[in-house]
């Protein structure tokens, strides 16, 4: 029994990692885009477009798995 109350707290645990990594993630498309920008002599902001789509893969699916793991989390801790 201790150990079923216990198990939301893996998931609370693995939507921080997820959070960190998005974190890391974001630094490393940064550093890809940059070095994209310097090799076609462009800059950041001529290409949003591009750099928007880059960011948000970056971004929106480690946001969707931290918060889905966070919701069940929170549901299993509160059931």
């Amino acid at each position: 029994m201790k150990n079923k109350k216990n198990v939301y707290t893996y998931f609370f645990v693995l939507s921080v990692s997820l959070i960190i990594y998005m974190g890391y993630t974001l630094f490393t498309t940064y550093q890809q885009l940059s070095a994209y920008c310097n090799n076609y002599n462009t800059t950041m902001a001529a290409q949003w477009g591009y750099c928007l789509q880059t960011f948000l893969a970056a971004i929106i699916p480690c946001l969707v798995y931290a918060s889905t793991c966070y919701g069940i989390g929170y549901m299993i801790k509160n059931h």
